[in-house]
């Protein structure tokens, strides 16, 4: 598998499980950290092998590969690796807000779910803790809400 590594974030030292507590309503089960993108979105490899990927900004978590290996030939192909790691993208961002720092990824300020847009000024660098945590909580209670719905407030724990 050839990703390069300024479309990922490093998970050396950070406790997944902790990282997925704000997200057991969607994320059941016992899983493996596989790779992370440079937006937190995870891979993540359950106990029959199978491939996930949980995709913060969309709040969805799908299996997307049957093996490590079929995981792989997805990654090879690029445009599968675009979809995944958005590399043009990626590299907007480092221009404007620099290499991201252990721990961290970029995150959008304003969630896409809310309108925010695929914009550079919409993100920032943010520690993965405070990323998983408020969108997990947001994606929940907003998950049965209908596109376009109004939201007047959103409260985090």
């Amino acid at each position: 598998m050839a990703i390069p590594v300024h479309l990922t974030a490093k998970l050396d030292g950070i406790a997944v499980e902790n990282l997925l507590s704000d997200w057991q309503w969607l994320v059941r089960g016992k899983f493996t950290p596989v790779l992370m993108t440079a937006f937190g979105d995870l891979f993540l490899r359950n106990e029959a092998g199978q491939i996930y990927f949980l995709d913060l900004m969309c709040g969805e978590f799908n299996q997307v590969a049957s093996s490590q290996e079929e995981f792989e030939n997805l990654c090879d192909d690029r445009e599968q690796r675009r979809k995944w790691f958005i590399g043009h993208f990626i590299m907007e961002l480092r221009k404007l807000h620099g290499e991201l720092d252990s721990g961290q990824c970029f995150s959008c300020k304003i969630p896409l779910s809310l309108g925010g847009k695929l914009e550079a000024s919409n993100f920032a660098r943010i520690d993965f803790q405070v990323h998983y945590s408020v969108l997990g909580q947001l994606h929940r209670q907003t998950k049965h809400l209908p596109p376009g719905t109004k939201i007047d407030r959103i409260v985090t724990d």
